[in-house]
């Protein structure tokens, strides 16, 4: 059977919803704001450098993930295109509308324009936010992910992982076009477009024969030295990820008098002149992608000298699992936490000594979404079954009278 995960990227999805949670929404919005411990620079690389490094590390495992799966591979008819589509569908759309249902309710987004709203529930958003404002927060992602599956059945027609990067670019080059003609296309799509690439890219080499030999070839050396290698490229890039963010953060407040990437991108919609900030961003995340999947590699293997590694993986992958669903609903379950911690137990969640509860209900919001995603996938599952089974009945043998 054909491995369609990876442990890394297992792992590196768990961290990056964790900074998602964790930096954003608990001490802007549930407890004591922790950035006030940090200075500038601190704060710039926490929060801003951090959360845009965490979605676009999202970003490339869910590109990773796609080509790793062989059956995402070689979609070259309309039966397979059907096929693709449907189950990016079937895995995406019932929780997103669930989620924009909640959203519009919980976070007070009842007045959104009705054209507006549609493009949401299609997952257009950021095909047409430019015209209507910021898409409803958290969701965006979706309309970026729904953009770039739709483009990946164009790479993947190209029949080579060599040819990715060009085909790519082109593609890159003709949203600009609508962006500069038509003002359609948001910048968080260019934003982590290529991190999406690369990471298509990346599972094209970790499923060729070129890594089979190099894995042939570090399973012979001993094992201290083959945990070297990944602790080494860890600490490399570790170093790499200091310098990047130190000159980002110069450069920045000198170009625009700030170094708050979310204002600079939406007060500066000329593509070409941020064509440089994309890139230094680009440059930070793949860094912090190889860093952090470095060290998960070091991590996990030393943990299998003590313990299981199918115990592992299976740990990894449960939790993983939840991974989409935790970022739909993060926000909801956290409101309706800082609602009973407030309103019924009357605890100030905003004071420095009950910061602790906030970060205990983090585990809990992996477990509530655990579930919500197990239910789902049994719901779908079951209704494809009865509907197969629908199918293969034959019809009833019409008689004369």
């Amino acid at each position: 059977m054909v491995n369609t995960r990876s442990i890394e990227i297992d792992m590196l999805r768990i961290v990056s919803i964790l900074i998602v949670v964790i930096m954003i929404h608990v001490p802007l919005n549930y407890a004591y704001n922790f950035y006030n411990d940090l200075d500038r620079f601190g704060v710039f690389v926490v929060n801003n450098v951090g959360i845009f490094t965490a979605m676009g590390s999202f970003v490339f495992a869910s590109g990773f993930g796609l080509y790793l799966n062989p059956n995402n591979r070689k979609i070259n008819s309309t039966k397979k295109i059907l096929a693709f589509l449907k189950k990016r569908v079937l895995r995406i759309f019932p929780l997103y509308w669930i989620a924009l249902v909640l959203f519009l309710f919980f976070l007070d987004y009842l007045r959104i324009n009705p054209f507006y709203l549609l493009a949401h529930i299609f997952g257009l958003q950021i095909f047409v936010a430019p015209e209507f404002g910021a898409p409803i927060l958290t969701l965006w992602f979706i309309g970026v992910i729904v953009l770039y599956y739709l483009t990946y059945i164009i790479i993947n027609t190209v029949g080579s992982i060599k040819r990715i990067i060009p085909v790519s670019i082109a593609i890159f080059f003709f949203f600009v076009l609508l962006n500069g003609v038509f003002g359609l296309v948001e910048y968080r799509f260019f934003f982590y477009y290529f991190m999406f690439i690369a990471g298509i890219a990346a599972a094209g080499f970790f499923t060729s024969p070129y890594y089979n030999n190099i894995k042939e070839r570090l399973i012979k050396i001993p094992t201290a030295a083959s945990l070297a290698i990944p602790l080494c490229l860890a600490v490399l890039f570790y170093f790499l990820l200091g310098f990047l963010n130190q000159f980002c953060y110069s450069t920045l407040n000198l170009r625009y008098g700030t170094s708050h990437i979310e204002f600079i991108l939406e007060r500066n919609p000329n593509f070409i002149e941020l064509a440089s900030v994309f890139l230094l961003f680009d440059l930070i995340m793949i860094s912090f992608v190889i860093f952090a999947l470095s060290s998960f590699n070091f991590a996990s293997r030393a943990l299998e000298l003590k313990f299981s590694k199918t115990r592992i993986e299976s740990i990894i992958s449960a939790i993983a699992y939840s991974t989409f669903c935790v970022y739909l609903f993060h926000r909801i379950f956290l409101i309706i936490f800082d609602f009973v911690l407030t309103d019924v137990l009357d605890v100030n969640i905003f004071a420095r000594d009950n910061f602790y509860l906030v970060l205990i209900f983090v585990p809990f919001i992996f477990l509530f979404s655990y579930l919500i995603q197990k239910g789902m996938d049994k719901t779908i599952n079951l209704a494809s079954k009865r509907k197969f089974r629908e199918a293969t009945i034959p019809p009833p043998e019409i008689t004369a009278e």
